[in-house]
């Protein structure tokens, strides 16, 4: 290949690599209808009833911007199984950032579930109302492989030092019972931990406030 006709090649590789991130881009932050906005009185609900992954923390953002001047109360509805911890990472941010101004509560309802990365998320409210029969889940985070989606291998040394991580900056620096976070620690090793609403009160976890 010329020196010439790759010059001449390269201005339209550039063209074609642009337009495929946009579409790339605008993939993944198009509206899939997962953030649900409601009104509770004078509260607004942000309802995110689906995996914690883009554009979560874009729709969340979008919504306070709209509705932060309307309201001085917000409550985050969720029904998750977890997902990325990189997006959790910047809704918890988000959710931070509005408690400034905003009182903040986070909710789990009938027949709901928070699984996984969406407890630390539940964790961030100031009132933390959830079903009884509301199901609950925690492991040590898991590595995904980019390409394919399942679950990467991972040498054990290394998934211990990441559910290390992962506690030390979201459970050990919360509210929940030190007592009971100590059990949960030494029993989510290597497994899933599955809980009710109910359990986690009976069990005087703390991360249930109100049970209804």
């Amino acid at each position: 290949m010329s020196p010439k006709f790759t010059r001449m090649l390269l201005p339209v590789l550039i063209a074609v690599a642009a337009l495929l991130y946009w579409q790339l881009h605008q993939k993944i932050y198009e509206d899939k209808g997962r953030l649900v906005v409601s009104r509770e009185g004078g509260t607004v609900v942000l309802s995110w009833h689906s995996e914690i992954n883009v554009p979560m923390a874009k729709r969340f953002s979008e919504a306070f911007d709209k509705w932060g001047d309307k309201t001085d109360s917000f409550i985050i509805d969720l029904n998750s199984p977890g997902g990325a911890l990189l997006e959790g990472g910047y809704v918890i941010e988000l959710i931070n950032s509005m408690k400034r101004t905003h009182k903040i509560a986070t909710r789990v309802s009938n027949n709901g579930a928070c699984l996984s990365m969406c407890v630390p998320m539940y964790m961030q409210g100031e009132n933390r109302i959830a079903s009884q029969r509301s199901i609950w889940m925690f492991h040590e985070p898991i590595a995904i492989d980019f390409f394919s989606g399942e679950q990467a291998d991972e040498p054990e040394t290394e998934r211990r030092r990441s559910g290390e991580r992962f506690f030390e900056r979201y459970f050990m620096r919360s509210e929940i019972n030190p007592a009971w976070r100590d059990r949960l620690q030494k029993e989510w090793i290597g497994k899933e931990v599955w809980k009710s609403g109910m359990q986690l009160v009976e069990e005087n976890s703390n991360i249930i406030l109100e049970l209804n």
